[in-house]
């Protein structure tokens, strides 16, 4: 159970935990959670519904390092593998929105890593060939940027901005020490 005053993941906003309301609502306990980076949003969820996956505690510092040590080696999302339902352009990124969805819907700061590395690849491949990134790609890696730097900012006590630079630095490093 939270208390006041702790920082929680619900789904993907990173929240303080303002308060506990009693008999809120239909005569059930519910977290009222502040966002911390989206400006006055507030949470009211039930306190019966208020399980992992769907609210959880923030990565622990050591959780962090280590979802960051293992980015280098983590699988991207495997495009070929959903081409074979997909004979059309269209189909096909109607086939990897569908994928990045499912690997959103699980809130682990661990899937967004495949989205992140996936439209990475396919962006390099198309500015490659004269093209730019899909609006699909740019939509999706920027939420999971998003998602996992504002969680990452809490656990390793860092400014937001500087999270995506302190990421990048990480991987390059654990890039060329395989």
């Amino acid at each position: 159970m939270f208390s006041p005053g702790d920082i929680v993941v619900y789904h993907h906003h990173v929240c303080e935990v303002v308060s506990i309301r009693e008999g809120y609502f239909e005569g059930k306990d519910y977290f009222e959670l502040h966002a911390l980076f989206e400006n006055s949003l507030k949470l009211f969820v039930a306190i019966d519904d208020a399980a992992p996956p769907a609210l959880r505690p923030t990565m622990t510092r050591k959780e962090a390092l280590s979802l960051i040590d293992s980015i280098a080696d983590a699988e991207s999302i495997d495009v070929d593998a959903l081409r074979p339902g997909a004979n059309t352009p269209v189909l096909l990124d109607r086939h990897i929105r569908e994928e990045y969805d499912r690997h959103l819907k699980t809130f682990a700061p661990k899937d967004l890593i495949p989205i992140m590395k996936s439209v990475r690849e396919r962006t390099l491949r198309r500015t490659d060939s004269g093209r730019q990134i899909t609006a699909t790609d740019k939509k999706y890696l920027e939420l999971a940027e998003g998602l996992l730097c504002d969680e990452l900012s809490i656990s390793l006590d860092m400014e937001r901005d500087s999270v995506k630079d302190f990421l990048a630095q990480c991987v390059e490093k654990s890039e060329t020490r395989r």
